[in-house]
């Protein structure tokens, strides 16, 4: 059992193959107390004066060579507890690269199937979701990143034939860089259609106060009396000062629209 080159063939597998090295780790400790028992009871034959039932040397070796054997088992079991830890730390790394690479595929589909709005509360509401998302691409970045550096101290150790790994890190870091620079563009989709919505809706509202301000200001009214023309005098006055405050914000919408 021992001896034994089984070392699984996924994580489930080398689970199962560790809880069972476990039971038998308990049995050679609990073996390991009745040998050094019986050892002991051996050697006070060794010790009798007069009548000898045998050899003391002959008790004497065979004492020693049962020790020996039960040391060695001691040093197989070590050995192989070692040998079925790293296999679980192999298949438990390729289990973590088929969970990122499942993850990255549900993210690339979502992705790929996101439109930018067709209104500015659209929009927003569509920035807010891949904000949240962002949030849930750094925290994946985390754990990768220490995957992959627990592949790294897999390859270092080279008690296993690398087997792919060298592969499949390679292969899951492209599709991370792919997803990131997917997103990215995605992102910078929103950004050009809230800046397009917003540039529409303030243009919307700049159309609408020119519409009040020209008809007040187109006005055949030039009062009746002093009173009434000092006040329309007044209210102009505030007009020419709102068309003032105005005129940077035309600026900069024209810029914008080029």
């Amino acid at each position: 059992l021992l001896v034994s080159k089984d070392l699984g063939k996924h994580l489930l597998e080398v689970e199962d193959l560790l809880q069972k090295h476990g039971l038998l780790e308990a049995d050679i400790s609990a073996q390991t107390e009745r040998v050094q028992a019986l050892n002991a009871a051996a050697l006070k034959f060794s010790e009798l004066e007069g009548y000898q039932p045998c050899d003391p040397q002959i008790i004497c070796n065979r004492v020693n060579h049962v020790q020996t054997c039960l040391e060695e088992l001691g040093e197989l079991a070590g050995k192989r507890r070692k040998e079925l830890e790293d296999s679980r730390q192999l298949w438990a790394f390729f289990q973590e690269m088929e969970e990122a690479e499942a993850w990255i595929r549900e993210k690339e589909q979502i992705l790929a199937a996101k439109t930018c709005g067709r209104d500015l509360s659209s929009v927003l509401t569509l920035t807010n979701k891949h904000k949240s998302m962002l949030g849930e691409l750094g925290s994946r970045r985390a754990l990768l990143h220490q995957a992959m550096k627990r592949g790294e101290q897999i390859l270092a150790k080279k008690r296993f034939s690398p087997g792919g790994i060298q592969e499949k890190m390679r292969e899951v870091r492209l599709r991370w860089k792919k997803l990131e620079e997917v997103t990215g563009l995605h992102q910078q989709r929103l950004q050009e259609a809230l800046n397009f919505f917003q540039f529409s809706a303030e243009t919307d509202d700049l159309v609408a106060w020119l519409q009040d301000t020209y008809r007040i200001v187109s006005s055949d009214d030039f009062g009746h009396d002093d009173y009434s023309t000092q006040a329309l005098l007044r209210k102009h006055r505030a007009v020419v000062e709102e068309v003032e405050k105005h005129r940077a914000a035309v600026l900069a919408l024209r810029k914008q629209l080029a």
